[in-house]
């Protein structure tokens, strides 16, 4: 196998379980794609100057909560909604979410910096 290959054939998306209490309910926390990961910083880049991000936390999780299989909870365009759920689980997830993907807390400063 060549190895152009074995790199874009390589299964490197772990899922993390997480016991969410108040829901009743286990999610499984993904790992962002490169474009995905590209995509959510650049927004962030683009609202520079301009008062951040709304519903960030959302927006970064929308693109990390899946079922068990891998597959997407929520489409990117319905962070809103789940920005309504208490704030205590949706940072705790976050937190989760952001560990996982290798998000730095300096980092998520830094973004909010601009």
């Amino acid at each position: 196998m060549d190895l152009r290959k074995a790199i874009l054939e390589a299964q490197d998306s772990e899922l993390r379980k997480v016991h969410v209490p108040e829901w009743g309910v286990d999610v499984f926390i993904g790992v962002m794609t490169a474009g995905e990961r590209d995509s959510w910083e650049n927004e962030w880049l683009q609202k520079q100057g301009k008062g951040g991000v709304e519903n960030f936390r959302a927006k970064f999780l929308a693109r990390c909560l899946c079922d068990e299989d891998g597959k997407r909870l929520f489409a990117v365009n319905e962070a809103d909604e789940l920005a309504k759920k208490a704030a205590s689980i949706v940072n705790r997830l976050f937190e989760v979410a952001r560990e996982h993907n290798a998000l730095t807390g300096e980092q998520v400063d830094e973004l909010a910096k601009n």
